[in-house]
């Protein structure tokens, strides 16, 4: 079986090697085709969305404003469940 697969695969290489050196190169179009395509899969990636984000002050504005205020309301939360197990253990123990 293990012989099957690596003489499978070893097959595939080598195959698709010599395809990509023996056929000819993409045309013009082919390229243009490529390009618009990936540019069209950057504008809908993370790459893309940061763009966007880079161009909008307001969106930008706002995540500064959340990301500030992030940090303290953890550690807010944090401290008031600290808080709330505190009571609850008082008043379970009393």
């Amino acid at each position: 079986m293990f012989i099957w697969i690596m003489a499978t695969s070893f097959f595939f290489m080598l195959s698709s090697t010599i395809i990509s050196y023996l056929s000819p190169g993409p045309t013009e179009q082919q390229v243009m085709m490529f390009m618009q395509g990936m540019m069209g899969a950057m504008h809908n990636s993370l790459m893309g969305l940061s763009m966007s984000i880079e161009e909008d002050f307001d969106l930008k504005h706002l995540i500064a404003n959340a990301s500030a205020i992030t940090i303290p309301l953890i550690f807010i939360s944090i401290i008031l469940g600290l808080y709330i197990r505190y009571l609850r253990g008082r008043r379970n123990s009393g």
